[in-house]
């Protein structure tokens, strides 16, 4: 109990700021579909667009029929809090597990006579602490937000099971990067093992409902909503299903931990290099470490956008023929609904290119922990300058995915969409998100620069961001609280008069954060392994 009370005080932000962000969103976004689709007309109409539009399929799943609010709600809501839980898991149980090994925490706390075995089963009950905070607290904020503002289907069932969905996917996340974080050989490599696999859940999701195999739903997390089928079958029977798989990885994870060393994985690091290493600089020493992961990026990234050029001629046209309502109206907005789809698949990479962004700015804080930035500053470069390389590597980096992604598009997008500038469009609204990029990398690098342990604060704007550029229409929310995110400042450059006031602020605002993360870098110690 003693070292359990240490990880909840510890961690008490990271623990409390994700499930109530994730109660926030789920409690303030049930009534908005009901004011949005206030007839049954409204309804059936968007109800048959989700289905026949294979972008929003491919996002977030096949609606169920008849496709009432409370359906919708659960469909794209519940797409969104899923991912998110999804990544909050990564980050809680990696920071429980394998960085207070990377710190020396669990190291000093094993020199009292600690049980090895308390550590790891102390993190498995945070985790089921905070899957038990997620659930109650969204299925009590549907609930009651349901019933008083009328919403169509809200039923005191269905909302109990969406918010066992989003504790159930949070446990069996978490449990999974448990097992990982035995594998990987440090806490970063967990991080970036669990994110992926978190990437390759989505996948496996979008593949099952889009090509119809909907059986692939069973080996994904993310697919435990579509098995459910909150406010339609309400299938408890698949969440004891889950919990049970939560529990086995729970048990396979403390197996791997009894059977690896302290402070390695049963992956090793790969060994270092007898050859020299050629480099002149920092920013080509961090360039270089960099380019595996560049590559995979650009890769993963490249195939998204790929996807929502080759996927978005549906809702386009039918755009063209008739007012949209709910999310995807919003969406596409009153103007070209080429440029607003463009925006709108421009947004979702920008997410993912911001979420590479801020694990690669994270990089530092590794490099620091285990010594390399130690054996760089015996070289005779000045305290900030490997920050600044970092940072240097991660802006060269997001233009690489960024390119490659609108580059793909512009070829891709002509030959689906019909209408002007398509192309340029298709490049703008990508390359117009390195902005946006660039103020996630400053976030983090003034969060690593100041107050290391604190980096994982950086997700949070993140996610409050894209909440407000992907529901905030919808949500009624004023444009001048919108406009406080980063991913709405994105002109058309194909239209009659482009404002690129925005992108100004937003370099000027990740100039700013930059400066005073290498400051703060140079006003504290360096902390080594």
């Amino acid at each position: 109990m003693t070292y359990l009370r240490l990880l909840v005080r510890r961690h008490r932000l990271l623990l409390s700021a994700w499930p109530l962000l994730l109660v926030v969103l789920t409690g303030a976004t049930v009534t908005a579909y009901q004011d949005t689709y206030a007839t049954d007309a409204q309804r059936q109409a968007a109800a048959e667009l989700a289905r026949e539009n294979a972008a929003s399929t491919l996002m977030y799943g096949e609606l169920p029929e008849p496709g009432t609010v409370a359906q919708m709600f659960a469909w794209e809501v519940g797409a969104i809090t899923t991912i998110l839980a999804a990544i909050a898991a990564v980050l809680v149980a990696v920071a429980a597990t394998r960085a207070t090994e990377d710190d020396g925490t669990l190291e000093l706390v094993r020199s009292t006579g600690t049980d090895p075995r308390t550590p790891l089963r102390a993190a498995l009950v945070v985790l089921v602490g905070v899957a038990s905070v997620l659930a109650v607290g969204s299925a009590t904020a549907v609930a009651l937000v349901g019933a008083l503002g009328g919403v169509d289907a809200v039923t005191s069932s269905g909302a109990a099971a969406f918010g066992a969905v989003l504790g159930a996917t949070f446990l069996l996340v978490g449990t999974g990067a448990v097992v990982l974080a035995q594998v990987a050989p440090a806490a970063g490599g967990a991080r970036a093992l669990g994110l992926a696999a978190v990437g390759l859940a989505f996948a496996v999701r979008a593949i099952a409902d889009s090509q119809d195999l909907r059986w692939l739903n069973w080996f994904s997390p993310l697919g435990l909503r579509a098995t459910v089928r909150p406010f339609t079958d309400n299938r408890w029977w698949v969440l004891l299903v889950a919990l049970l798989a939560s529990a086995a990885l729970a048990r396979l994870g403390t197996a791997l931990a009894a059977r690896r060393e302290y402070g390695a994985g049963l992956v090793p690091a790969p060994p270092l290099r007898t050859s020299r290493l050629h480099v002149r600089s920092s920013l080509g020493l961090a360039a270089r470490l960099d380019r595996r992961s560049i590559l995979i990026w650009t890769v993963g990234v490249a195939s998204l956008g790929t996807l929502f050029s080759a996927m978005g001629s549906g809702v386009v046209e039918q755009s063209r023929d008739q007012e949209l309502d709910g999310f995807l109206g919003s969406q596409l907005g009153t103007a070209d609904p080429v440029a607003g789809y463009f925006a709108y698949s421009g947004t979702v990479v920008g997410l993912v290119v911001c979420a590479y962004s801020v694990l690669s700015v994270s990089r530092y804080d590794r490099d620091e922990t285990a010594g390399r930035t130690a054996l760089i500053l015996t070289a005779g470069v000045r305290r900030w300058v490997p920050l600044a390389a970092q940072l240097g590597a991660t802006a060269l980096g997001a233009a690489i995915v960024l390119t490659a992604t609108g580059l793909l598009g512009a070829l891709i997008a002509p030959s689906v969409f019909t209408g002007s500038s398509v192309a340029t469009r298709a490049l703008g609204y990508t390359l117009g998100q390195w902005p946006a990029a660039m103020v996630m990398a400053a976030v983090a690098a003034l969060l690593v620069g100041c107050r290391p342990r604190l980096v994982w604060l950086a997700w949070v704007p993140l996610a409050a961001s894209g909440v407000l550029a992907l529901l905030g229409e919808l949500l009624g929310i004023p444009r001048a609280v919108r406009d406080a995110g980063i991913f709405q400042h994105v002109p058309d450059i194909a239209g009659p008069d482009p404002y690129y006031g925005g992108l100004a602020l937003l370099l000027a605002v990740a100039l700013v954060g930059v400066v005073l993360g290498l400051v703060g870098a140079t006003r504290r110690d360096v902390v080594a392994g």
